[in-house]
């Protein structure tokens, strides 16, 4: 399976589920609050309109893993609603959030009432889970190195601002932010990104990380070049 394919960002165009939002309140939702925690009642379906949405699960010792980020036109929080269970992951915010609620029985009438958005839907949990199942796989059979090259490709895409010094990545994250995200240790991810550095492929500056040199990166995310 492809890297590209388990990119943890997810970000939709807000036309796709259009007939779902149209008419829908919207809440802001500041920075670090949730909108519904594990264990919680399912009766709500969620779009995000703008920011950015974490979707984390938390086992019984309390260990942390990050399944995926929604951004932009993303639907979650649909899952436990279709099953008619409680939620088994919770939805925090990490920026300020304006997210689209959408009762259940709302979106049950609008998929019956919208084909289209029926396959939209369709779509959008086959992604999930071919990410999960992505996401399974690279813990199984991909070096630690590589994914976290190919998780700086994801952002620097998603995020990332031409410079003349190379790519600069718009947010902000921490290395624990990286190491929950891909269920690796922070220790680990603190000195793949030393090797990183020292190989001038990236650069920490003002907070940000700077991509130097992105075809390196692209080639470790790969497995063709090795630090």
């Amino acid at each position: 399976m492809p890297f590209a394919d388990m990119s943890p960002w997810i970000r939709l165009e807000p036309e796709l589920l259009l007939p779902l939002v149209e008419g829908q309140p919207l809440i802001h939702v500041r920075r670090k609050r949730p909108l519904y925690y594990q264990g919680d009642a399912a009766t709500t379906a969620y779009v995000v309109k703008e920011g950015r949405v974490c979707i984390t699960t938390y086992s019984q010792a309390g260990m942390e893993q990050q399944l995926y980020i929604a951004e932009q036109g993303a639907l979650f929080g649909e899952h436990a609603c279709l099953l008619n269970t409680p939620h088994i992951t919770s939805a925090v915010s990490i920026v300020d959030s304006t997210v689209y609620t959408i009762p259940f029985p709302v979106f049950e009438r609008k998929l019956s009432q919208h084909p289209e958005l029926n396959q939209a839907v369709m779509r959008i949990l086959c992604r999930k889970c071919s990410l999960l199942v992505g996401r399974l796989l690279s813990q199984s059979s991909t070096v630690s190195l590589q994914r976290i090259a190919q998780a700086l490709v994801d952002m620097t895409q998603e995020y990332g601002l031409e410079t003349e010094e190379g790519t600069e990545i718009s947010i902000r994250f921490s290395h624990q932010d990286v190491a929950n995200l891909l269920h690796i240790s922070r220790v680990t991810v603190t000195k793949a990104f030393q090797s990183m550095t020292q190989a001038g492929i990236i650069l920490r500056r003002n907070n940000h990380i700077l991509v130097r040199d992105r075809t390196a990166l692209s080639q470790l995310a790969v497995g063709s070049l090795m630090l």
